[in-house]
């Protein structure tokens, strides 16, 4: 009984869906074939042998503690059983555990336990380094990257980077850097890669990098990159004809200046416990933090406009009906502005258009007149537009009807109240 179960469940494995299993009785272990790799020949990565001259290298089929021993029972899923802990290895796992691991792993862009990602991930890390694997890894890789449940999955992130870097192809590496979460240190050799490959700064990279080197902008707090992008790659090309080239290549230039000289070897976070890489990394952070605080300390920041309650805090003399409440109720304030030779006018166009109080007019002249109305809950937005508008000659701005000389637009203003 017990051997016809195993072939069952033997069965079972072998017929699973997802094409990236790795198991036992197929597929050789990470360590074998991470010394395949090397075997091979390549410039693009190293074995880190210091860190794993204390124990040999495993090429029996029993070497990959990640791997699924087919032969192991598999119990009925329960909402009962608890969830592995982390690092733990298929073989851990109680059989309600592998159960519901073989479920999820048809599906797994959804939501998991920490043991069965890292598992997976392992899978796909060793995948990498063969030949037949490696494009159906990447591809995995990067579709669980968008999946929202793998969002803040900093090993996610980093098996993203060194797919990026083993295929060469700077399109990956901006996409890990910019859809993933890495950590300080594989950000910096990430943008040292990008640079090497001839990649631009553009802005959802330049903001990822701003996050996770945890720059103090305030901007950062509120930026947000469909509105605000296009005046940040605005604010990189500029900062490109300043510095003669894009802030990458700049940076890169800066941090070797004798070609390769800073180019150093140096390990690799994995997230396979048998694969320990050594990655050629140059670490360009020094030399390009600088011009990216400078860029984000550039942008306008809304939040620095206060906001005032749409009623005060402390007035019991007047209730909700009455007509000094409902007036304040009705509050509004109208944006209006014409065409302007400003290199922020597309920007603020497309701002604009965003509002739900937004209308386009023909004034007298015949000339396009844009106008939006603020309701006072929404007059963050009015300000955010107002540090790009306040200074050209076509600006209007009206409240409750009543036009506001601009002097007098600011926060807490009589006029504005």
């Amino acid at each position: 009984m017990p051997a016809a179960s195993s072939t069952t469940h033997t069965d079972f494995w072998h017929d699973h869906p997802n094409p990236h299993l790795r198991l036992m009785d197929r597929d050789a272990p990470a360590s074998a074939v991470l010394s395949a790799a090397v075997e091979r020949g390549t410039t693009l990565f190293r074995s880190d042998s210091s860190r794993l001259a204390s124990r040999p290298v495993e090429t029996d089929a029993d070497g990959d503690y990640t791997q699924i021993d087919p032969t192991l029972p598999l119990d009925r899923d329960s909402a009962a059983a608890d969830d592995p802990l982390p690092n733990t290895s298929y073989a851990g796992m109680t059989p309600v555990q592998r159960r519901r691991f073989a479920n999820w792993l048809t599906t797994p862009e959804v939501f998991a336990p920490l043991a069965f990602r890292q598992n997976y991930l392992a899978w796909l890390e060793t995948a990498l380094f063969e030949e037949a694997g490696r494009a159906a890894a990447t591809a995995e890789l990067f579709s669980l990257l968008a999946a929202g449940a793998w969002q803040g999955d900093s090993a996610l992130a980093q098996t993203a980077l060194l797919a990026g870097w083993l295929a060469q192809e700077k399109e990956l590496i901006a996409q890990a850097i910019s859809q993933g979460s890495a950590s300080t240190s594989s950000l910096a050799a990430a943008a040292g890669w990008l640079a090497q490959m001839g990649g631009k700064l553009d802005a959802a990279c330049g903001l990822a990098l701003a996050q996770g080197w945890q720059l103090h902008a305030p901007v950062l707090t509120d930026f947000h990159l469909e509105n605000d992008g296009p005046l940040l790659e605005l604010r990189i090309t500029s900062l490109a004809n300043t510095l003669g080239a894009d802030p990458l290549a700049w940076a890169l230039a800066q941090s070797s200046p004798n070609g390769d000289s800073a180019q150093a070897w140096r390990p690799w976070r994995t997230v396979h416990r048998d694969i320990r890489l050594l990655l050629p990394q140059i670490d360009i952070r020094s030399a390009l933090e600088p011009r990216l605080a400078d860029l984000f300390a550039s942008l306008p920041v809304a939040a620095t406009h206060p906001t005032e309650p749409d009623q005060p805090a402390d007035d019991s003399s007047e209730t909700a009906e009455s007509p000094a409440a409902e007036a304040r109720s009705e509050w509004q304030l109208i944006l209006e502005f014409g065409n302007n030779r400003s290199q922020h006018y597309d920007y603020v166009l497309h701002l604009a258009r965003k509002q739900a109080g937004y209308q386009v007019l023909m004034d007298e002249t015949r000339q396009l007149v844009h106008r939006i109305h603020f309701r006072k809950r929404h007059i963050r937005q009015f300000w955010r537009l107002w540090a790009y508008v306040e200074k050209w000659p076509t600006v209007r701005v009206y409240v409750n009807g009543k036009e506001i000389e601009k002097w007098n637009v600011y926060p807490y203003s009589a006029e504005m109240r």
